[in-house]
């Protein structure tokens, strides 16, 4: 009689509970995974049915070769590291500021800042594709009244750009805040009183205090955004569709075209596991400096 108790209470309870959704879980991500690793070294021809044939490195000598992929590596990198760059300022700086317990209404503030991450990117992507707009949207609207001429944001090559960069720093500044504001909580406030009492200025107390401290969170923050902007594509779709002409696509844009749009699915998972490598390379190296500041 024990022995069939335990067998619903024990630690094998558990797992064999758990098995069934693990092995579906497996099955979704695992064959996928190295399918798609298989495509990019084969050739599919769909002709009498469905015929895959290897081919080796020829994908690959491709997409090398492409132009446009250079090009949607670079609108890549470029709104990663702007994106989170100011993501982290901005961030930094909120949560320096509302960690000053003398302003009134910080927990208001604290939630209203918070809003823009609880918006979907579709959603978010409209509201650019909005604001944007070069004869109704109300940032020309704004730059009219002060005297200076429209800007073709989302129509020019040299602004799209950035259009979408400012609409990403509007949605995901709140999550630096929230993360670096929970490391701001966590600093002891003897610290900052034995700085005071050896006269230590506003500066010095970020200077040797506050930033060091904050590097763990400020990195961890990093890696975060980083993984998450390397995968954007839904606010780039719904604001620009990847233009004009090509100067807003990124990877994942590229990809997506070009495996789901032009149903050429070899090629498309050939762009998609060079994206993943792109980002493990990225993710290693910040790793490593997370567990480099860590044991120091």
């Amino acid at each position: 009689m024990k022995s069939i108790i335990s067998l619903f209470t024990g630690k094998w309870a558990g797992r064999s509970f758990l098995s069934p959704t693990v092995c579906i879980l497996l099955a979704l991500t695992i064959f996928p995974f190295f399918f798609s690793l298989w495509l990019t070294f084969s050739k599919v021809s769909f002709i009498g049915g469905v015929n895959i044939q290897f081919v080796g490195l020829r994908n690959w000598a491709r997409l090398f070769e492409d132009e446009r992929f250079y090009n949607a590596i670079s609108n890549t990198l470029i709104i990663v590291f702007v994106a989170v760059s100011m993501e982290y300022l901005l961030g930094l700086g909120l949560a320096i500021l509302l960690s000053n317990s003398k302003i009134k209404g910080r927990g208001f503030f604290r939630i209203l800042y918070l809003t823009p991450m609880m918006l979907a990117p579709i959603a978010v992507g409209y509201m650019g594709r909005m604001m944007f707009n070069f004869n109704r949207g109300p940032v020309n609207h704004l730059l009219r009244q002060v005297g200076f001429p429209p800007v073709e944001w989302l129509t020019n090559t040299q602004t799209a750009i950035y259009s979408i960069i400012m609409m990403d720093i509007w949605q995901w500044t709140p999550l630096m805040f929230l993360i670096l504001f929970a490391g701001l909580e966590t600093i002891p406030s003897g610290f900052f009183e034995a700085a005071r009492v050896d006269g230590a200025s506003r500066w010095q107390l970020f200077r040797y205090i506050i930033f060091p401290l904050l590097i763990p969170a400020s990195l961890a923050a990093i890696l975060i955004r980083v993984l998450e902007t390397f995968k954007v594509i839904d606010i780039i779709y719904i604001m620009t569709g990847g233009g004009p002409g090509i100067s807003t696509e990124t990877m994942t844009l590229f990809g997506y075209s070009l495996g789901l749009n032009a149903f050429d699915l070899v090629y498309g998972s050939t762009i998609a596991f060079s994206l993943f490598v792109i980002v493990l390379v990225v993710s290693i190296v910040l790793l490593l400096l997370t567990r480099r500041f860590q044991e120091q």
